[in-house]
């Protein structure tokens, strides 16, 4: 039997794919419909299909096993025309693990053919990065990855390859991405784990257009600390914060265990990175750009009760690391005085056993990342305070105003169908005084004004396992 401390902190420290216990049946198919809006009165509803299938085969040689993992998001075309197809990081695996080694050693090898967004840097998704390494790329950006796992080690390579336009020479040319780490137990309670990377992601397309061959190498690393004593503590329900991870339809409803004892966990992270960009105060010249995240999850268990916190930090620079830069291609101005994005949640559950049912209460408070910039560049153009959202997701605010932090309420719920069926759903109040709209000025100029900054959603996802 596996190590009790490998069994959640260290390899969620180490996991490139955060990937749940191996499934024992043969054959698993899960079947995920997701309905959202952000805002009731004036947002679009969402909905999509996500569909996936585990495929595991016996021996085929003493310790050799095969697998394969089926993973796409299904959604309608534009003006409801067809079906879109996305691939969320399928996946063929090969395991190996010697008759003597305990349950979660082996030796895998994993390629994922179409979509590496299993493959990445950081350990908890919100400060994640490198989930796709070459933005500019022309078609997929599958990879490899080779990872070793002992009692109380284990060690991953890997590397991520796509195609991309060298706009110098105009022709295409493979672009290679590499990442490498390992995880050590320090203590049956205590795990450490590193990643670091390297990469480049080709030439500035407009220094090639003026016959100036810059690239953008980068180079970065995380590092995480795991503490855990007690029954392994899942996830909250928390929709809108982690639907992206590609995990999210795998990890949510992993089946939770309600001891009664005390259980806790603590785990601390951190990335810095940094990405040679073009510098837009000096031309035609380059210059390195950091970009820091830090991450501090914490979470309690006793009885049938659970309680989440988490806060973390995101440079601004962090937040564009793999656009890559603002605008792209480009480091912030001297004088456009980025400012992190600090978040910090809490959120409590209750599991009702007798009827698989666990209702919890969040709250979240946030100050946004923001930067400086003038909307015109006519010399003695006041400078905006711009609210970064996410990567190129933008919000100005109007002349003499900064940001303000936003509030989010939710009432979450997690419903369990036996082992067949469950239920995740939420609905939430946010007021977001950072929301802006263009309205025209008397000269007829459109400026920024304050939005209504109150919203009400929900999320809703549904999931039968076969």
């Amino acid at each position: 039997m596996a190590h009790p401390f490998l069994t959640l902190p260290l390899l969620l420290c180490l996991g490139q794919a955060s990937e749940p216990a191996p499934v024992e049946a043969p054959v698993q198919a899960r079947l995920s419909f997701v309905a959202s809006q952000a805002a009731v009165e004036d947002s679009t509803l969402l909905t999509y299909l996500h569909a996936a299938l585990d495929v595991r085969t016996p021996e085929l040689a003493s310790g050799l096993r095969a697998e394969a993992a089926l993973s796409m998001f299904f959604s309608t075309g534009g003006n409801n025309q067809g079906v879109a197809f996305r691939d969320n990081g399928s996946a063929i695996r090969l395991r190996y693990r010697p008759s003597t080694w305990e349950s979660r050693e082996g030796l895998a090898l994993s390629v994922f053919p179409l979509s590496a967004t299993r493959v990445y840097m950081g350990f908890s998704y919100p400060v994640t990065w490198e989930r796709q390494s070459f933005p500019r790329r022309d078609g997929n950006e599958p990879a490899l990855e080779l990872r070793l796992s002992r009692r109380q080690w284990s060690v991953f390579a890997a590397t991520k390859a796509a195609s991309v336009l060298n706009d110098l020479k105009l022709t295409q040319e493979t672009r290679y991405a590499l990442l490498a780490g390992g995880a050590l137990e320090v203590t049956p309670e205590l795990g450490l784990a590193l990643k670091v990377t390297h990469l480049n992601r080709g030439v500035v397309p407009g220094l090639a257009n003026q016959g100036i061959e810059e690239s953008i190498p980068v180079y970065g690393a995380s590092l995480a600390a795991a503490w855990h004593r007690g029954a392994p503590i899942g996830n909250n329900v928390d929709l809108s914060l982690y639907s992206g991870d590609p995990t999210f339809f795998e990890r949510f409803f992993l089946p939770e265990t309600y001891p009664g004892d005390f259980a806790a966990s603590v785990s601390l992270e951190g990335s810095l990175v940094s990405q040679r960009l073009q510098d837009v105060d000096e031309f035609a010249q380059m210059r390195s750009e950091l970009g820091q995240a830090a991450a501090l999850d914490a979470r309690l268990k006793q009885g049938f009760f659970r309680l989440h916190a988490l806060a973390f930090l995101r440079t601004a620079s962090f937040i564009q690391v793999d656009v890559p830069g603002f605008p792209n291609h480009q480091a912030f101005g001297r004088d456009a005085d980025p400012r992190a994005e600090v978040s910090g949640t809490l959120s409590g559950d209750y599991h009702f056993a007798d009827w698989g049912l666990t209702p919890g209460l969040l709250v979240r408070v946030a100050l946004p990342a923001t930067f400086q910039r003038p909307l015109s560049f006519v010399p003695g153009a006041t400078a905006r305070h711009i609210v970064l959202q996410g990567p190129n997701q933008l919000s100005i605010l109007p002349d003499g105003e900064d940001r303000r932090a936003v509030l989010t309420l939710k009432a979450t719920a997690r419903w369990d169908l036996g082992s067949v069926a469950g239920v995740l759903a939420e609905v939430s109040y946010v007021r977001d005084p950072n929301r802006t709209t263009f309205e025209d000025d008397v000269t007829g100029v459109g400026q920024p004004v304050f939005a209504d900054p109150d919203a009400l959603g929900f999320n809703l996802l549904l999931q039968a396992r076969f």
